[in-house]
């Protein structure tokens, strides 16, 4: 079974072209060029390849803004899947990638709820955040998607600077985070907090 898997790991890599991805016990992760690798074998298109940076010193969380189906949400998981690729051997789709080992990857993406036990898509969602918030510590991936959508608008918007705020500023851990959202008040974070940047998905299309 584990030859199975690490010559698997070689096929994938040779055919699809991954990269050998640079994992150390530094702080930095960079990836340039990475790609969702199951999105990039699925799409009709070609497979638009993004980058990443993460710190814990200029760049620790990411505020990132974008149109909805802009690829907010693909952005996110990319980063994850490359991540845990990384950890367990595999070579990764990236032209370069350097992935510092992490203890965790958190992730608070889409919505799901459990009514017959009395758990709203809201609730489920705080619960989570809230053990993330609890648990992560300074060596964690956090990947958080539209928290606060739940609720009303300037309800979801308090919830959503307060997670921010406090993954930024807690003195007992700052997780490499990237934070997906539509409440673009957020950005303002930015301005007030080091480590907090601002990126923004968009589409262009040039030349058909």
């Amino acid at each position: 079974a584990g030859i199975d898997v690490i010559a698997s790991f070689a096929e994938t890599a040779s055919v699809l072209n991954y990269t050998k991805p640079q994992v150390h016990n530094g702080d930095e992760l960079q990836i340039l060029e990475g790609r969702h690798p199951v999105v990039e074998r699925n799409c009709s298109d070609q497979f638009v390849p993004n980058d990443v940076l993460l710190n814990s010193s200029s760049q620790q969380l990411v505020i990132l803004t974008g149109p909805n189906m802009g690829g907010k949400s693909t952005y996110l998981r990319q980063v994850a899947i490359i991540v845990l690729l990384a950890h367990i051997g595999s070579f990764v789709p990236a032209r370069h990638a350097k992935i510092p080992v992490v203890d965790r990857i958190f992730a608070r993406v889409g919505g799901s709820d459990n009514i017959v036990q009395g758990q709203s898509t809201f609730m489920l969602e705080m619960q989570e955040t809230a053990k993330i918030l609890n648990t992560a510590t300074s060596k964690s991936l956090v990947l958080l998607d539209e928290i606060g959508r739940g609720t009303a608008t300037f309800d979801g918007l308090s919830i959503a600077w307060a997670v921010a705020e406090y993954l930024a500023t807690n003195d007992r851990a700052q997780p490499k985070t990237l934070f997906a959202t539509h409440y673009h008040e957020l950005t303002d974070l930015a301005d007030s907090i080091p480590g907090i940047v601002n990126y923004h998905v968009v589409a262009r299309e040039w030349k058909d």
